[in-house]
């Protein structure tokens, strides 16, 4: 199971312009500790407070995930092999690979012999080239801003089972057609656009029974 890393960081700004962490909302990076890489998502970076005179404090949220928890794969999207991870079931792509990702996307429920039911938050978060989603039959959910900030100008979902999309999901997809999310069905195919509580209850549900990585 994911666990959550929150620290704060101090920083001294520099006349008229304001420091941040290095660090970025949605960035997806492999970070390697006690001799074991881990995959780290960034979930925000916030500006809490000035502590003093010219230092702010930041706090960063990473979610983390131990490598029996990911997989390092590739998949075509495109015209191309991309790498991706997928992790705890979510497909996603590292934040130095996203601008590989071009044209069209599916999302498939396996790529070689590991199981994809899901795209991870922030799976592919400011994808700017990439300009179509299809979803294939048992990919479930679309978490967090999995596509938010892309180039995304159509989602296509199929019509055996609905797809789960949290509301933040395209955020800042300006291709897309504005849309009513309660009422409004622009898109091909099955699909619920929610958000709040109903991916709590769902994480609970798919930590409580994890999704193996691999098929046997």
């Amino acid at each position: 199971m994911p666990h959550i890393i929150s620290y704060t960081e101090e920083i001294e700004e520099h006349g008229y312009c304001q420091q941040r962490p290095e660090l970025e909302t949605g960035e997806k990076y492999l970070k390697e500790v006690d001799g074991k890489m881990r995959l780290r998502i960034v979930q925000a970076v916030r500006f809490d407070k000035y502590v003093w005179e010219d230092v702010a404090q930041w706090t960063i949220i990473i979610k983390e995930f131990f490598e029996e928890e990911y997989v390092l794969c590739s998949m075509p999207i495109g015209e191309s092999e991309v790498p991706v991870f997928v992790a705890c079931g979510g497909v996603g792509v590292l934040s130095c690979h996203k601008d590989l990702v071009r044209g069209e996307l599916v999302v498939p429920p396996r790529i070689g012999n590991t199981l994809v039911t899901s795209v991870c938050p922030f799976g592919f978060f400011a994808c700017q080239q990439l300009t179509k989603v299809t979803f294939m039959p048992m990919v479930l959910v679309a978490y967090e801003y999995a596509f938010a900030k892309s180039g995304i100008k159509d989602l296509v979902f199929n019509d055996e089972v609905a797809v789960l999309v949290h509301n933040t999901a395209i955020n800042g997809c300006d291709g897309l057609p504005h849309f009513d999310m309660l009422f409004d069905t622009p898109f091909r195919g099955m699909y619920l656009i929610r958000g709040g509580k109903v991916f709590q209850e769902l994480d609970e549900q798919f930590h409580k029974f994890p999704t193996p990585n691999r098929l046997t």
